[in-house]
């Protein structure tokens, strides 16, 4: 990096040659808790930008160069001014204001070069927010946008979308984008959907790395990135002011020349010397610049790298159990008895056997069901690894889950992939009042065309609100009209001239559905399937895993996986997209699931909790759209059912830890808007990978709680009403029995035979009606219930 820093310091000595007076202001831009603060104060040299794990930044922070510390706050309604760091510090924290700005002036030298701000998360809750970043942004020259590890998420991509046409007339090499890979190990997948969308919105290669802002040597080769890219705004704002400087070397030769004075001439002439020296050495950084670009790029490769190492991760522990007998148990204990009073001689002709099978049948349909939803990469899927004590379910930094996925428990371990008859696929996706298309859907259904294995047996196509017939080389030419429809600058007009088109603009939605363009496709197979896999087999299971993959994201309806997890005796869990992915066609499907479940699991990453994307989100597959006119209030028992999720917690400090859910708790508990508050919010902190491998307490409390919580909502009501109702129905036998003994008795027959099959008969009712007691205690053995 030799050649790099030389170029640094050559810029650095035209401050004195042409003046401090350009200097550059650099927004730092992103979802909160994404490492905007955590920057900023690494670069700065000092804790001075608030941090936490919770939203923390709430107005806009400029940061200038000073001698000495000073800052200066200016709101709508009040100013104040701080003389030194902790007045701000308990100022930013116990105020929070809301809008207006910090002007902060302090010693540190990177501000010498640049004008530093931090900005609010474009996620949070106030919509001062966004109008707040957006002024940073159209202030700055550069602008530094951060990610979480997971990559690019709903909210980001409607924020830069927008942000796009603001920034249209400047230069998309002053934007960089960065991946804040503080979570451990990135995959690298997000990196490369983040990328992928980034230039669909900005219709252009996008510059995105990916960084540990909490590691010392990430930091210094951010840090020297940062300083070669003021360089080069310096070399090329300064050109003509070079030019001006080099233009007067002339006259001040000319003007020397005629001193008389040796001592004055040798000191004239020394500092136009200088001067020309420092031009020499200008123009010749300016021309190296190719040499630092590669420098650049290679300094950036290696951050790459250095943070992109996915690691296996290693089940070990205990395998997770109910604490109680268990539902199944339960549910085997009830069923033994059915058939063995079905089948109990003594009590032919007094039992009414129909009722007893409707019994057995109603008990062997009941399924008690536990949903997982949250955003993506929200550590759902991990979970339910550790549940099976390995890794089933595939996992990443990007979406991974991407059908509806019930796993229950079962002898062997087997999955069954269900392939429907027909789907639709969407072309287009509307965001606000504009239509984007679907490019990745088209890349998936032509896919779909070239494969003969896949048995379409008809197509059908959706131009004008109406479904019809088309074969396959008609819906290829309505592919490219839409491509060709939604083409940005040099691909429009090419449609069948050259490959697809890698960036699209987007279109009014207005008008749009007016013209004949591809609108759906809906596509028929010729036959359905659910093809079973042996997931003990690993060339089975490496079948399952392709078939279940990206491209098949829309072929498959739903998978049904069986483990003999002892966990899972508890209940079916059913793991969810996450509800922040790009694509939203699940959205109806896991809220009917969740409707019908009989507890929540909403998962929330603690480094980047309960944005207002996760709120929106949780509203639509809860509270599903309803008539303005009507406000559906979720009943307040069905709260009893949500167990909130924090996973990475590990990543926390335990302040931190405490602070995450003190947030959560007082956000969920305050209703915003149209929103339902939640009195008690139930909270959990667990670290999902470290449940994996056994060393996560905060699983075995979640878990804990929520088998009581099962069984107290649903199933002690469940297995109280069958067991009372079976009770009773002995009883009532019991009752006619003993009447049948009486009219012996009164008519003055002596004991025989019926006499005694009666009194049999009487024993073994007493029998069964002490088994169902110690049934019940058996499922109740909780003792809490």
């Amino acid at each position: 990096m030799n050649e790099l820093n030389r170029f640094i310091a050559k810029s650095e000595e035209l401050y004195d040659l042409t003046g401090r007076n350009i200097k550059p202001a650099i927004a730092v831009v992103g979802s909160f808790n994404s490492g905007k603060s955590t920057l900023l104060n690494n670069l700065l040299g000092e804790e001075i930008s608030p941090v936490g794990a919770v939203p923390t930044t709430s107005c806009l922070l400029y940061f200038d160069y000073g001698d000495s510390f000073s800052a200066k706050y200016t709101g709508a309604r009040d100013k104040c001014a701080f003389t030194d760091r902790h007045a701000l510090a308990s100022f930013l924290a116990d105020r929070q204001p809301r809008g207006g700005r910090v002007n902060i002036e302090i010693p540190a030298s990177i501000l010498k070069k640049c004008r530093l701000i931090d900005t609010p998360g474009i996620d949070s809750f106030s919509h001062d927010s966004i109008r707040m970043v957006e002024q940073a942004a159209n202030e700055s020259a550069k602008i530094i946008y951060l990610f979480h590890q997971r990559g690019i998420e709903n909210f980001n991509r409607l924020f830069l979308n927008k942000f796009a046409s603001v920034w249209k007339n400047k230069k998309l090499n002053d934007i960089s984008f960065w991946l804040n890979c503080n979570l451990g190990n990135c995959d690298g997948t997000s990196l490369e959907t983040t990328r992928a969308a980034l230039r669909k919105i900005f219709f252009s290669q996008v510059k995105l790395n990916a960084i540990n802002l909490l590691d010392r040597e990430n930091m210094q080769a951010m840090r020297l990135y940062l300083e070669a890219e003021l360089a080069k705004y310096y070399f090329d704002n300064l050109a003509k002011n070079l030019q001006k400087v080099d233009g007067e070397i002339p006259a001040r030769l000319k003007r020397i020349a005629g001193i008389t004075d040796e001592a004055l001439f040798l000191s004239e002439f020394w500092a136009v010397r200088e001067t020309a020296k420092k031009l020499f050495n200008a123009y010749h950084a300016m021309h190296s610049m190719p040499l630092i670009v590669r420098e650049t790029e290679g300094l950036l490769c290696a951050i790459n790298s250095s943070n992109l190492n996915k690691t296996e991760n290693k089940a070990g522990g205990h395998h997770y159990r109910p604490y109680a007998g268990g539902f199944q148990e339960g549910r085997k204990l009830i069923l033994a008895l059915i058939n063995s009073l079905m089948h109990e001689k003594k009590l032919a002709g007094w039992l009414e056997r129909p009722k007893l099978s409707k019994l057995a049948a109603k008990i062997e349909a009941e399924r008690f069901t536990v949903v997982a939803a949250g955003g993506f990469s929200t550590g759902k899927s991990t979970f339910f690894n550790a549940l099976l004590k390995e890794e089933i379910l595939p996992t990443g930094n990007s979406p991974t889950t991407l059908s509806i996925t019930r796993i229950s428990h079962g002898r062997n371990k087997t999955a069954t992939v269900r392939l429907p008859l027909q789907i639709t696929l969407p072309i287009h996706e509307k965001i606000g009042d504009q239509s984007h298309l679907c490019a990745d859907i088209l890349d998936i259904l032509e896919n779909y065309l070239k494969n003969k294995a896949l048995g379409l047996a008809y197509l059908e196509a959706c131009t004008e609100g109406r479904f019809k017939q088309v074969d396959s080389q008609e819906i290829t030419s309505l592919i490219n009209q839409v491509r060709e429809y939604y083409a940005a600058g040099a691909f429009a007009g090419s449609a069948g001239k050259l490959p697809a088109p890698a960036v699209y603009k987007p279109v009014p939605v207005k008008g749009l559905f007016r013209k004949k363009i591809l609108q759906k496709v809906r596509l028929t197979f010729q036959h359905a399937g659910e093809p079973e896999f042996d997931l003990a087999n690993p060339a089975v299971f490496n079948e399952f895993k392709e078939l279940t993959g990206a491209e098949n994201a829309f072929r498959v309806a739903g998978i049904d996986i069986r483990h003999p997890s002892e966990y899972l005796k508890l209940a079916d869990f059913v793991d969810t997209p996450g509800l922040d992915s790009i694509q939203k066609h699940y959205f109806d499907e896991i809220s009917d699931n969740i409707r019908q479940c009989d507890a929540y699991l909403v998962f929330l990453n603690a480094r980047h909790i309960l944005n207002d994307m996760d709120k929106k989100n949780l509203e639509t597959v809860f509270l599903p759209q309803i008539p303005a006119s009507f406000k559906q209030q979720m009943p307040e028992k069905e709260f009893e059912k949500i167990y909130f999720v924090i996973n990475f917690a590990d990543a926390l400090t335990p302040h931190q830890q405490e602070a995450v859910a003190n947030f959560v708790r007082k956000t969920l508990s305050a209703p915003v808007q149209n929103s339902q508050a939640i009195r008690h919010p139930k909270i959990f902190l667990i670290s999902a990978l470290r449940g994996l491998a056994g060393k996560d307490h905060g699983m075995e409390v979640l878990l804990r709680n929520l088998e009581e919580g099962i069984m107290r909502f649903r199933g002690r009501d469940f297995y109280r009403s069958l067991l009372n109702e079976l009770y009773t129905m002995l009883d009532g036998v019991s009752q006619r029995i003993n009447t049948e003994l009486l009219t012996i008795v009164q008519t003055g027959h002596r004991p025989g035979a019926k006499k005694q099959k009666l009194r049999q008969a009487l024993e073994v009712l007493r029998e069964f009606r002490r088994e169902i007691k110690n049934i019940r205690n058996t499922i109740y053995s909780l003792g809490r219930l």
